[in-house]
């Protein structure tokens, strides 16, 4: 498990020079799901991305393999949040 403060989001957002002020209490996805695939060690080199619903700034996360080619991020309480799979 796992979460994302908000100095970890800015640097993100900086990073990728995001100005959106969506992501002031919302985790850009693909931050999430970057961080998912380095976390599971996974190389997928296409796979697809279904964002259910949005993950907020310190909420708490966890991924893990659905199948051997899905992989969901979830929240303390098991609610999806977004499923990758791969192509």
């Amino acid at each position: 498990m796992f979460e994302l403060n908000i100095k970890q989001v800015n640097e993100y957002l900086s990073l990728i020079n995001d100005h959106n002020p969506v992501h002031k209490q919302i985790v850009p996805g693909q931050m999430v799901v970057q961080i998912a695939l380095t976390k599971t060690k996974v190389n997928w080199s296409s796979y697809s991305v279904k964002y259910v619903e949005s993950i907020e700034i310190s909420e708490i996360i966890k991924v893990k393999f659905e199948k051997p080619n899905k992989l969901i991020i979830l929240n303390e309480n098991d609610k999806i949040k977004i499923c990758i799979t791969k192509k």
